[in-house]
């Protein structure tokens, strides 16, 4: 890793408590140290493009959507880590290139959360219009046991009153 990305990474890490507001949480995890240690992920590995950087993000994503977290909440807690980042990088970094490095990793983590939570949306719409559909399939199908279970009932009537 050069020089200069030690230097952002130390420099990310020092700024963690203030950008994640961690003082609020205590000792839990604030909302959004996922995307947090992704971007420092990304500084460190450094490069147009960040292998594993995906595959861990994801997971901490799709974990906290198992868990019941919103696709609304996850975005909100990436778009704050964003915001305090912007805020921290503009003070701390006074290198304009220094800054753009940063802002440009934390944007590729911002993408890829936006794309993991995009994912898991279609999947869960895909798995709700699944459901939906077999629920109005049985519901098909239990009219059509009742308007036979209606009709033979009818038929029976009608042959009891011919014998009485």
């Amino acid at each position: 890793m050069p020089e200069g990305q030690i230097d952002l990474v130390a420099a990310m890490q020092v700024l963690r408590d203030e950008i994640l507001d961690t003082v609020e949480h205590g000792d839990r995890d604030p909302p959004g140290s996922e995307v947090f240690d992704a971007l420092i992920r990304a500084l460190s590995i450094g490069g147009e493009s960040v292998p594993g950087l995906d595959l861990t993000l994801h997971d901490s994503v799709s974990r906290r959507l198992a868990w019941g977290d919103s696709e609304e909440s996850v975005l909100q807690d990436a778009e704050m880590v964003f915001d305090r980042l912007m805020v921290a990088a503009e003070r701390a970094f006074r290198d304009p290139a220094d800054q753009l490095v940063v802002i440009e990793a934390m944007t590729q983590v911002a993408v890829t959360v936006a794309r993991v939570v995009s994912l898991a949306a279609v999947a869960r719409a895909a798995r709700d219009r699944a459901a939906r559909l077999r629920e109005e399939i049985a519901q098909r199908q239990l009219k059509d046991v009742l308007e036979k279970q209606r009709a033979s009932i009818v038929r029976l009537e009608f042959e009891t009153k011919d014998q009485f």
